[in-house]
């Protein structure tokens, strides 16, 4: 075969490198490549070697690395007319020996086998694909139908809760409550009242009776002769006396009276319960952290309730910050265990709740335990989110609707244990 001037040089120069034909050289039969087929790995090997490799062990992977390939592999015109040029007397002694009826069937076997294969991956894909839109519009659609629903009945938690929360006794002074009224404020008081409750409602005692109700009348009104029982409900009076409203005495009370506050303390002490503790140990200590502290660890377990304000002994405070530094969350669900009694369904949520949220931080410790640089500043990062809208939430309650603290504090107490148990599962994946 005669070459013109360029392509004749250029064979000549491949021809004076003998080492050149070990490049072209197939890694199945050690010979020079007929029909080069190169796979994705990047290796080439002959067609009828590959089409022979195929055959024999049913794989579509490459016979050196053992990586899968996909489709019917094409002929690598490059590389073949490289050798047509370099090696076109041996090439074709090489195609002389190859070339027969049945290596050449042999071939077209391997080429119809691995269409098929093809074509059968390709309708699995497109069938995949269409059960993952089918999946995607069904998730999309139940998705949408837990949200209105759920929405929906957070609108009505919230209007009547609203509703009920209008006759509460925090919103009504004591000089003008009825019978009923004063039962109600002794039942808050405890369980410890139901004999006096009787008396009550015995002497028709309403708010005015009650108001003038001094220590020596005491015992003749109600007939309190327990000397502990007479100086909590002679504490209780006084308050009413020195405030003219009933103190809260649970959660509803609590957050009719604080709805703002009550909505800064469920975000607060869900996401981050330390740095929340610290804000009411410095700036509520009064108000908000001696209750809590004595409801959690108290001294004296006889009557929790006369104690709520006093100075806490070295064994509570050394308790209760131990506990807190480690398990903030079991602290929580002792003060809610504390209520049981007066809320027996929102405690026990609010112990699962507890329960998860322990779990999760678990989780987030064991992330962080080989000190990772990325976790510590996405967890330093997500803190700082947190804090920002517990600040945010802080500044502007006091403007905010009442409505709007509402669905807040309704939708952290309800939804969030399920949210919780979304956020494990997908952990534990």
């Amino acid at each position: 075969m005669e070459y013109s001037g360029n392509e004749g040089q250029e064979v000549e120069r491949f021809q004076r490198q003998p080492s050149m034909e070990s490049e072209f050289i197939c890694g199945c039969c050690s010979d020079l490549l007929v029909q080069p087929t190169t796979l994705t790995c990047g290796h080439s090997f002959c067609r009828l070697c590959l089409a022979q490799w195929f055959i024999q062990s049913s794989k579509r992977t490459c016979p050196f690395c053992q990586q899968a390939y996909l489709g019917c592999p094409k002929v690598n015109i490059t590389i073949k007319n490289l050798i047509e040029k370099s090696f076109h007397h041996k090439l074709r002694e090489r195609e002389t020996e190859v070339c027969n009826t049945e290596n050449e069937n042999l071939i077209r076997r391997f080429e119809a086998s691995v269409n098929v294969a093809q074509h059968n991956t390709q309708s699995r894909a497109q069938g995949n694909v269409f059960q993952n839109v089918q999946n995607i519009r069904f998730q999309g659609f139940c998705s949408g139908i837990f949200v209105m629903g759920g929405i929906i009945l957070l609108l009505y938690l919230v209007m009547f809760w609203r509703n009920s929360g209008s006759d509460l006794l925090i919103h009504k002074p004591p000089l003008r409550w009825n019978t009923d009224d004063v039962v109600q404020w002794l039942s808050d008081l405890g369980s410890w009242t139901a004999d006096y409750r009787e008396e009550a409602r015995r002497n028709q005692l309403d708010g005015r009776l009650l108001i003038a109700v001094d220590n020596t009348s005491l015992e003749s009104i109600l007939n309190v002769t327990n000397a502990l029982h007479k100086r909590a409900i002679s504490n209780a009076i006084w308050q009413l006396k020195e405030f003219n409203i009933k103190l809260p005495a649970s959660l509803w009370e609590y957050k009719a009276m604080n709805p703002g506050r009550s909505l800064f303390l469920i975000y607060g002490m869900k996401d981050f319960p330390r740095t929340t503790i610290l804000y009411l140990y410095f700036f509520e200590y009064d108000e908000i952290f001696l209750p809590f502290l004595h409801s959690t660890y108290p001294e004296n377990t006889e009557l929790p309730s006369i104690h709520m304000y006093d100075d806490p002994s070295s064994r509570q405070e050394i308790e209760f910050l131990t506990y807190f530094a480690l398990l903030p969350y079991w602290v929580v669900a002792k003060f809610c265990w504390s209520w049981i009694d007066v809320h027996w369904w929102i405690c026990m949520l609010m112990l699962f709740n507890c329960a998860t949220l322990t779990f999760l931080e678990a989780m987030l410790f064991k992330k962080l335990l080989p000190m990772n640089k990325d976790h510590c500043k996405e967890s330093i990062r997500s803190y700082g989110k947190g804090l920002l809208s517990a600040v945010f939430f802080l500044v502007i309650w006091p403007v905010l609707p009442s409505f709007i603290c509402d669905f807040f504090f309704y939708s952290v107490l309800f939804f969030t244990p399920f949210h919780n148990i979304d956020k494990i599962r997908k952990e534990m994946r």
